[in-house]
């Protein structure tokens, strides 16, 4: 009986965790200016992630996120030009270990 109710204890912190990981995507919403310097299709095995890097080297994802109704990752990607500057809404957090980056939700080209 004590086994059984470890296993739930250990499920049920193993969900909040993984559930607090994906939120975090949704948290820490800010507008900035950024500079494309570069962009590239990252591949890890059957995923895809589409990455930004502006001329400060900070490095940026453009992924869909669900719960805010935002699927137009690709579209987003795709009106990125190299050497043009954005204002960009951005959320998440830059997380090293969980290879974690901040999304770009949200463009605006600075017109020159």
């Amino acid at each position: 009986m004590k086994v059984y109710i470890w296993a739930i204890v250990v499920f049920i912190i193993v969900v909040i965790f993984v559930v607090g990981i994906s939120m975090i995507g949704y948290s820490n919403t800010e507008e900035i200016k950024i500079t494309v310097m570069d962009k590239y299709i990252k591949r890890s095995g059957d995923y895809d992630k589409y990455m930004v890097v502006d001329t400060l080297g900070n490095a940026y994802e453009i992924s869909d996120l669900m719960f805010i109704g935002k699927f137009n990752s690709t579209d987003l990607y795709n009106q990125l030009k190299i050497g043009h500057t954005y204002i960009v809404s951005i959320s998440g957090v830059r997380n090293n270990f969980f290879s974690m980056y901040k999304n770009i939700n949200r463009i605006i080209e600075e017109v020159r």
